[in-house]
Formats: C-alpha cells, sequence, structure tokens
C-alpha cells in the first residue's frame, strides 16, 4: 500500500547516511514516533532496524547526547508549563525536553495532560469540533492552574488547539524556547540531519531555532 511503499523508499533513502555515521532529527513527534516504532511493522527490511535505532524527536536526540552541555545559555526569564505528545507519552519519550529545558536554566512543570482534542486531523474535522474543544478546554485548565508563564509543546496540532484559547498566541516548540537562551561556543558535536516533517504549524521559524541552534555547536 501507499504507507508502506513511502516507508521503504525513506529507509532506503536514509540508510545510506546513518551508515555514514549520521542520525535523523524529527520536529514532529508523531513522525519520530512513525519512524522509530511503526516503520519496523510497515517495511520487511533490515535497514529499517537502522533507520529506526538512528531516528530521534530533536529534545530525545539533545537530551540522549547531552548535545546541550556544549552550549552557553543566558538567564532564563520566564517559567514554562510543558505539555507532551500523546505519542511521546506512548513510548515514554516525553520526558526528554523537560530534561534539557530544565538544564538549560527553564523551571518546566510538566502536565499530567491527556490528548489535546485535536487527535491529529480528528481535531480538524468539522463534525469533531466541538468535542475536539470539549476536550481542549479540560487542558486549558490544566495550563491555568499550572501558573507558569508561558507554555510549550512539541506537537504542530497541541500548539495549534492551545493557540485557540481567547486571547493567546500559538506556544513555541520546545526547541525554540531552548534557542530563546542559547549563547552557543564552538564544539565538536554528532552531526544531526532533520527530516521534513511535512508541517505547516510554525514549521518555519521551528526550523530557524533548529539551524540557528546547532550553528552555535
Amino acid at each position: 500500500d501507499l504507507a508502506g511503499e513511502q516507508a521503504e523508499h525513506n529507509v532506503r533513502t536514509l540508510a545510506p547516511r546513518i551508515e555514514d555515521g549520521w542520525s535523523v532529527a524529527f520536529i514532529e513527534p508523531s513522525d519520530a514516533v512513525m519512524f522509530q516504532d511503526e516503520y519496523l511493522d510497515l517495511v520487511n527490511d533490515s535497514d529499517v532496524e537502522t533507520v529506526a535505532a538512528a531516528s530521534y524527536g530533536i529534545m530525545e536526540l539533545l537530551d540522549i547526547g547531552r548535545v546541550d552541555e556544549k552550549l552557553e545559555f543566558s538567564s532564563a526569564e520566564d517559567s514554562l508549563t510543558y505539555h507532551g505528545h500523546c505519542n511521546q507519552k506512548a513510548t515514554n519519550k516525553d520526558h526528554h525536553a523537560v530534561g534539557v529545558l530544565r538544564r538549560a536554566g527553564y523551571e518546566v512543570d510538566p502536565l499530567d495532560s491527556g490528548c489535546c482534542g485535536m487527535a491529529g486531523s480528528f481535531g480538524y474535522q468539522a463534525e469533531h469540533y466541538e468535542l475536539s474543544k470539549a476536550i481542549g478546554r479540560i487542558l486549558f485548565r490544566q495550563v491555568e492552574q499550572s501558573g507558569r508563564d508561558r507554555v510549550t509543546a512539541p506537537g504542530a496540532s497541541c500548539r495549534s488547539q492551545l493557540g485557540d484559547r481567547s486571547g493567546y498566541e500559538m506556544p513555541p516548540h520546545p526547541i525554540e524556547s531552548l534557542a530563546e537562551v542559547t549563547n552557543g561556543r564552538g564544539s565538536d558535536a554528532p552531526r544531526a540531519t532533520e527530516a521534513e516533517t511535512g508541517s505547516d504549524t510554525g514549521s518555519g521559524s521551528i526550523a530557524g531555532a533548529v539551524a540557528g541552534l546547532f550553528a552555535r555547536l
């Protein structure tokens, strides 16, 4: 089927780069989990395990390799409420962003939150609008109760939902929050290539944050 064919194409494309020592970094959590976990069921090729093992969410890559420790940070003035992505929670990977942001100097309150109400494309469909907003209001109350200065969330649909609150703007991705307090210095660091997420939700500014951060390493 189409999903399997696309997965096979991506594995064939990335495997040679990984063999050369590159890792694959994803901005969007659902894309990272797709490569790390779901491709193993879609692709019948030994290279798929190589690709899965070398695939990381961007904050996961920074945390596992302690890449952020090669950076210098200015004082973080704001405290953050962190809403993790459902796919990351399901694979026990939502803690990486919290660790990196705390080492950068932020006070971070990770919410014990459920789905934001968007569930991928679910919340964008007209017939699900009211249910999506009702679920979102549960998250909004948790954010308000957290009482921190700002919210940060890695998922594009989560940020869209949070940004639809009256009087609020779309919150930043954690990598953008990290870039705000980064003063980097030159250093040796693992190489990473960013895979396209296909999301238009703040993708330009997020890609800029990633490029700027790695340029400081």
